[in-house]
């Protein structure tokens, strides 16, 4: 019980921070869009329409890295547990 309770904390934090990652990228495209819309991207490092796309996409991988993250978390909890389970077998 005690490593389904250490499971269940660590996705529920991992889902809070997905979730406002997820809300960051949201934001953040929304000013891209903005930017797009006027024209309005700078000329300098960080400012331009390029460094926007590689800002957003830095985004999109730290999500896609946290959910893969969390989906193991899952899959190693699951195969201690079914290891630690009474007569379970050991070549899973």
């Amino acid at each position: 019980m005690e490593k389904i309770r250490e499971l269940s904390i660590l996705l529920t934090t991992g889902i809070n921070d997905y979730e406002n990652q997820l809300k960051t990228l949201q934001e953040e495209r929304l000013k891209f869009l903005r930017l797009s819309l006027t024209d309005n991207f700078g000329e300098e490092e960080g400012t331009s329409k390029e460094s926007w796309l590689i800002h957003l996409k830095d985004i999109e991988d730290t999500l896609h890295i946290r959910l893969r993250a969390m989906r193991q978390a899952i899959c190693d909890a699951a195969a201690d547990i079914q290891a630690n389970q009474p007569g379970a077998r050991q070549n899973l």
